[in-house]
């Protein structure tokens, strides 16, 4: 995910190292130490997905090759599979705005229908929980519940992007 994370930040403009942490970081969920981009950037320039340029002063700055912006396509494009981590998804959504509209909706309704087959399991082991009255602990079910409401919540705001992307799509 690293590596399509880089590419996706230099599908926006060429950075250097410093910065590709710093914009990894900024996303809000990504902390990446140099001793994971730097290998991450040879590995990407190995495969001829980036190239180093002159940057300011003695720093490389690293942009995007033709074939870089295809492997990045693919990479977004791909359905993910079942085990598609939060991680993974919060980085594909970071770079969604490269997909056209009703792929996209499709990817944000794909997690949907994810999240909502993950709540119905939840709801069934809440229920079987609750009603065992000889192993009731107040804290598991508080985390049941929680984790519950977090992923209802989620849903809803799944279903707000998708509604937003209807209305940019019928605008168009």
């Amino acid at each position: 995910m690293l590596d399509f994370a880089i590419l996706g930040l230099l599908m926006e403009r060429a950075r250097h190292g410093y910065e590709l942490k710093r914009a990894l970081g900024e996303l809000g969920f990504w902390k990446v130490s140099f001793g994971s981009l730097y290998p991450a950037l040879r590995r990407l320039e190995k495969r001829g997905a980036i190239e180093a340029t002159a940057g300011t002063g003695r720093r490389k700055a690293y942009r995007i090759t033709d074939s870089g912006r295809e492997i990045f396509a693919t990479l977004l494009s791909t359905d993910p599979d079942a085990s598609e981590t939060e991680r993974a998804f919060q980085i594909r959504l970071a770079f969604l705005a490269h997909l056209p509209t009703d792929r996209r909706v499709q990817v944000l309704e794909g997690r949907r229908v994810k999240l909502s087959t993950h709540l119905r399991s939840a709801r069934e082991i809440f229920i079987d929980a609750r009603s065992n009255t000889q192993n009731q602990d107040r804290y598991r079910l508080a985390l049941m519940e929680h984790a519950m409401a977090t992923t209802e919540s989620d849903i809803a705001w799944l279903d707000g992007l998708v509604a937003a992307e209807r209305r940019v799509g019928s605008a168009n």
